[in-house]
């Protein structure tokens, strides 16, 4: 089949769309970013569960502990850089009966991981103590449910 002229042009403008609606797709967020963004703004009451045992650390080095958690998402913020980003902080006791300070922020990004941020804060203290960085593969080491 040949194609000249206007054939031509409308052909390479069908071709030049598929392309571009492409790429648009692959840079766009993914399905679970989207449905937990809907669930967020439309009022729901979106919990995170998480087993960090199946989730890796920051560098990719090794598994989180086995350690299992979840938390009701009170307050969010959307950014284009950080995705959707929430965060805990309870009062605890550590392993030898001192008060600290707990602080857990998640931020989920546009491509539907999970990265979980533990630090705490020993009560009379200054000095923050980063407890561990872990990236969370959605459904498996984080899921969302409403």
């Amino acid at each position: 089949m040949k194609f000249s002229g206007r054939r031509l042009s409308i052909l390479l403008s069908l071709l030049l769309a598929a392309s571009v609606s492409t790429i648009v797709k692959a840079d766009g967020p993914s399905p679970k970013y989207t449905e937990v963004l809907n669930a967020l703004q439309a009022g729901k009451d979106v919990k995170v569960i998480l087993d960090l045992n199946r989730c890796a650390s920051a560098d990719g080095n090794k598994t989180g502990p086995a350690v299992q958690g979840g938390l009701t998402i009170n307050a969010f913020r959307v950014s284009a850089p950080n995705g959707i980003s929430f965060a805990n902080a309870h009062q605890t006791l550590d392993s030898s009966g001192h008060p600290v300070t707990e602080y857990i922020r998640h931020s989920l990004s546009r491509e539907g991981k999970l990265t979980v941020r533990a630090s705490k804060l020993a009560a009379g203290s200054a000095e923050v103590v980063n407890q561990g960085e872990f990236v969370c593969e959605l459904p498996d080491g984080a899921k969302f449910v409403w």
